[in-house]
């Protein structure tokens, strides 16, 4: 019964031990996948921040060209002031380049625009945002695959995005007219802290299951296996006790006598019987 108690025990702590190793290694490298999945997020803070001064920028070259033609259209071409800009870092890149190319045209065509300071020195500072942006966006790409590749080696492939972390998307500008959206990168790991405080609860709540449960096996079996040892005990004494009934001898003095028969035909005779029931003939004399 000890021995089987033991082993159960020795399971159980076995699995104990299993799980804190993994516990350690999935600690280890949360740490790890979160400061790579921040990196990305200050990279790609740092382009909605050029982005968002590219776009101000912007909407100040359209209102000092917008006075000399085709206004509607420069005033189409403007960015709100409310829009993410970190969101939306494609969309103010191939903005950037409309405009500047509009005003380019403009300016052929009216001289006076050309020869305005603050003309001249708002596409100076678009034309350095866009090299700024274009910085940012290979800083960030550089984040984004380092995490990436993080998060796809072993073993943090296998719990990452269990704990929330998701794959980064890269950004890409594909020409001076087109521009790959990203899209929104908001909630990019923004999770993982939420999801692990969860699963730390479940994986507590689990080790507490299954130590009850183990306990209850290993006393139940212990209690199976006392009950079988006392019936074999029970059954062991009670062949003993039979082996070693004593045997009752017959008293002296005391014999059975053997059965008698007539010598004449054979028939059985009694003890006080003087002739035979079957011939006639006296067992004895009178």
């Amino acid at each position: 019964m000890a021995a089987i108690f033991g082993l159960f025990m020795m399971l159980f702590w076995l699995l104990i031990s299993v799980a804190v190793v993994v516990a350690i290694i999935a600690f280890f490298g949360y740490n790890k996948l979160r400061a790579h999945a921040e990196a990305v997020r200050e990279a790609m803070s740092n382009i909605g921040v050029t982005s968002k001064k590219q776009a101000s920028l912007i909407n100040q070259l359209i209102d000092v060209v917008k006075g000399y033609q085709d206004s509607e259209k420069f005033v189409m071409l403007k960015i709100s002031d409310d829009v993410n800009a970190a969101a939306q870092a494609a969309m103010v890149y191939q903005q950037s380049n409309v405009v500047l190319s509009a005003a380019s045209g403009l300016a052929q065509r009216f001289p006076e625009l050309k020869s305005n300071q603050q003309y001249a020195r708002l596409i100076d500072s678009i034309q350095g945002c866009e090299s700024q942006l274009e910085a940012a966006r290979q800083k960030y790409n550089a984040a984004v695959k380092a995490y990436n590749v993080r998060r796809s080696s072993v073993p943090a492939v296998f719990y990452a995005s269990t704990l929330g972390f998701k794959p980064a998307p890269y950004l890409e500008f594909t020409g001076g007219d087109e521009a790959s959206d990203i899209g929104t990168v908001h909630g990019f790991a923004s999770d993982d802290g939420e999801r692990l405080n969860m699963l730390l609860g479940q994986a507590g709540s689990s080790m507490v299951r299954l130590g009850g449960k183990a306990l209850e096996g290993s006393r139940a079996l212990a209690g199976s296996a006392h009950e079988r040892i006392r019936h074999l005990a029970h059954d062991v004494a009670g062949a003993d006790a039979a082996t070693d009934a004593p045997v009752v001898a017959e008293p002296e003095g005391q014999h059975v006598a053997p059965a008698a028969t007539c010598a004449h035909c054979g028939h059985a005779t009694g003890a006080s019987d003087v002739f035979c029931a079957g011939c006639g003939q006296a067992l004895r004399a009178v």
